[in-house]
């Protein structure tokens, strides 16, 4: 088989919506499952990359109230190599405070900053629902097709076909 003929599958986390919001803008196929870190991967890849979907909203609650929680998933993330969060919002949301939390937009930014730095783990600000949907394809389907490459060079010859 060659790297083309493999057909990566999202997996969607059973604890996020159904349908889930980013689906409609995914050109492959997507099946609910059980993910024991993150919301978003793919079949059989969950233990190497994850993602992990936000809202503003979300956000700021695991700033605030859940910060011990979201703490301890950042925590259990480390062991995945790809681990990342996708937050369905701008920087300038954040930085400017154009949300529904009481919390002060420096101190949400520097929390961020924090999180990352301390975690490893980066925090990518998507504008909206739909970019954050195709970055996050985009970084599943990358992160496959690198690896199915990986597997395939590492093949004896005869096998490649």
């Amino acid at each position: 088989m060659k790297a083309e003929d493999y057909k990566p599958v999202i997996m969607v986390d059973t604890r996020e919506p159904d349908p889930h919001p980013w689906a409609k803008h995914w050109s492959c196929e997507s099946v609910v499952g059980t993910l024991a870190t993150g919301d978003i991967s793919l079949i059989g890849c969950q233990h190497w990359i994850c993602i992990e979907r936000k809202t503003m909203a979300d956000l700021l609650q695991c700033l605030c109230q859940s910060r011990d929680r979201f703490t301890r998933e950042l925590e259990r993330a480390r062991r995945i190599k790809d681990f990342s969060v996708i937050i369905e919002a701008s920087y300038q949301d954040l930085w400017t405070g154009n949300y529904r939390s009481g919390m002060n937009p420096k101190s949400a930014w520097e929390s961020v900053i924090a999180l990352q730095q301390r975690h490893g783990i980066p925090f990518l600000f998507a504008q909206n629902v739909e970019i954050s949907a195709r970055l996050a394809e985009s970084i599943l389907i990358r992160w496959f097709k690198e690896h199915v490459k990986a597997i395939e060079a590492a093949m004896p010859r005869k096998q490649r076909t």
